[in-house]
């Protein structure tokens, strides 16, 4: 049965709103000590922090390390931050003495990083009710078998870099401009690429197992490959 795991260190606003619409949508839940994640849902790894926290985590780094290990273990990642920027500086002041404008270009730029490097999906939203909520209907959904929305990027597509192989690899999910530049200056071409390992594509910048194992299969399939 699906389930969603729930950090059992985990004791806030937050994990009440979840426990509660859980039990409101039927969603199977438990406690444990999780490793990655505040909560899981089978392949779904969520992230979820207060303004504060967030920010707190930007500020010493460790936020860059808890997304590259959901990477590395899970084929889709969330980030939902919840309550307002204002509020969480108000907090930071009490003990950091960063001007306003500095504090807050550090916050909003590690939301528009992760949107742009990282194969991760972030929310902002204004309270805890409503990260419950998404929490919750993400899990509802996840097993459903149902018709996935897939963009046909290539068509759609106006503009390219100067490299067809650049292009081509980008159209694997997860594969930014940057990562398929990397990977044809470390492996030279498209074929080298699918014939490395994925543990040899994951010890590059920006990869992580799950990228890696996913670009390797795309690259090697010899089924129609959905973009």
């Amino acid at each position: 049965m699906n389930k969603l795991f729930i950090d059992s260190r985990e004791d806030s606003e937050l994990t009440n709103e979840v426990l509660l619409k859980c039990k409101e949508m039927n969603i199977p839940f438990t406690k444990e000590w999780l490793e990655i994640g505040d909560y899981t849902f089978n392949n779904v790894c969520f992230e979820a922090k207060s303004t504060y926290d967030f920010l707190l985590s930007v500020l010493n780094k460790r936020l860059w390390n808890q997304l590259d290990n959901m990477d590395r273990a899970f084929d889709n990642n969330l980030v939902i931050v919840y309550g307002s920027f204002q509020d969480a500086y108000k907090e930071y002041r009490q003990y950091g003495k960063s001007p306003y404008g500095m504090i807050k270009n550090k916050f909003y730029g590690a939301m528009g990083k992760i949107i742009l490097d990282l194969d991760c999906n972030i929310l902002f939203v204004p309270n805890e009710k409503i990260a419950a909520q998404l929490i919750a209907v993400v899990c509802k959904m996840q097993p459903i078998n149902r018709d996935v929305y897939n963009p046909r990027l290539i068509k759609q597509r106006k503009i390219s870099t100067s490299d067809l192989r650049v292009d081509v690899l980008m159209t694997v999910k997860g594969i930014s401009e940057k990562k398929a530049k990397l990977l044809i200056k470390e492996f030279g071409s498209i074929m080298e690429i699918g014939e490395a390992e994925p543990s040899e594509i994951a010890m590059l910048d920006g990869f992580g197992k799950v990228l890696a194992q996913r670009l390797s299969e795309v690259l090697n399939s010899e089924e129609k490959q959905v973009i």
